[in-house]
């Protein structure tokens, strides 16, 4: 893996692309490029004709994160909100529940990364946390059949976040889920409502 530095036009053009949630930069070039899957040869260095940016298709930038000690740059839409989430074109196209479940949390942790942290520490089951800062704390139990239906649940990092929860739950538990967050992080009733509209 090689960084590069591009110019901001070209950021923004990449961004302008995004087509699925967890896109990456490598992913949205080659499909943009028509480059196959896995690329094995060592390339020095590319140089695309890529075409100017739409005006109607500017993306706003919005402050890279760390993640895992990489910079990662977080999609617009992302950043900004779960109520500017519902409105753009990538999570009204995404037919995936548990996709759109991990990008609402995401926005969620970036329009409030405090009161997120305070309400994942609250959002519980009967017997076994939701989310977690660390893997093995949310699967830790020394029981080895609650360990089987804790990895069952299918626990997976939410994305541009230190943050994991369990997937594999059913739509009305991601609801709870959604819902009890976004009720102790003290977002507007409307829009907790619309959890249900949305997911």
């Amino acid at each position: 893996m090689k960084n590069i530095e591009i110019e901001d036009d070209l950021y923004k053009y990449i961004l302008a692309n995004i087509e699925a949630f967890g896109e990456t930069p490598s992913q949205i070039l080659r499909r943009l490029l028509s480059l196959p899957d896995a690329f094995e040869n060592t390339v020095a260095s590319v140089t695309p004709t890529l075409k100017s940016i739409p005006s109607d298709q500017k993306v706003e930038l919005v402050k890279p994160d760390i993640i895992d000690g990489a910079q990662i740059s977080l999609p617009a839409s992302l950043a900004h909100g779960v109520k500017i989430l519902f409105e753009s074109k990538v999570f009204k196209q995404e037919t995936i529940v548990t996709h759109k479940f991990m990008m609402m949390l995401t926005a969620m942790y970036h329009e409030n990364k405090d009161a997120f942290v305070a309400a994942a520490q609250k959002t519980k089951g009967r017997t076994r946390d939701y989310l977690g800062q660390n893997l093995k704390v949310l699967l830790a139990t020394e029981n080895k059949e609650e360990l089987t239906l804790l990895k069952a649940s299918k626990p997976r990092d939410i994305p541009y976040t230190p943050f994991w929860v369990i997937t594999n739950a059913n739509t009305a538990r991601k609801r709870i889920i959604m819902t009890q967050m976004m009720s102790t992080m003290g977002y507007p009733q409307d829009l907790i409502e619309r959890i249900k509209e949305e997911i």
